[in-house]
């Protein structure tokens, strides 16, 4: 089972819009097919308390556009590639970067981060977003 939570996540990063650029009506498909498809209704989000964007969590469907609208807020450009999928049982951890320039500034950034993904059911439920990756291999039990 642990192998198709990692193609779970995997398949989501694929399904990933440009979401500074799509308009609300693509973000709006994009949101009603990824929770049809990948996310569990309460479906939440944290970020470290570090980032830019300070350490909010979003909870469920009717976040995800709150979520968007403070990355637009935050960023010109923004994406995140993922590079390494890690199998953790019912967590996949993944190892990416940002990849983004400031939306006053202009200054492009590109940071190392971490994401795990907890998975229930085929659905994931949660995602912790780590600023480094051995933190994420922590959390998710695993070593580097």
């Amino acid at each position: 089972m642990s192998q198709e939570n990692v193609e779970v996540v995997r398949r989501w990063y694929l399904s990933l819009p440009d979401v500074l650029d799509a308009n609300p009506d693509a973000m709006g498909r994009w949101t009603e097919q990824a929770f049809r498809d990948f996310l569990d209704e309460q479906f939440e989000v944290r970020l470290p308390s570090d980032y830019p964007e300070g350490e909010p969590v979003f909870r469920g469907r009717g976040d995800v556009p709150r979520f968007i609208a403070m990355l637009r807020e935050t960023w010109g450009e923004w994406r995140y590639e993922a590079d390494r999928f890690f199998d953790a049982g019912d967590q996949v951890v993944v190892f990416g970067r940002i990849i983004a320039k400031g939306g006053a500034s202009g200054v492009p950034i590109e940071v190392v981060t971490a994401h795990v993904w907890t998975i229930r059911g085929s659905r994931a439920t949660s995602m912790q977003a780590y600023r480094d990756p051995s933190e994420a291999l922590k959390a998710a039990g695993l070593r580097e």
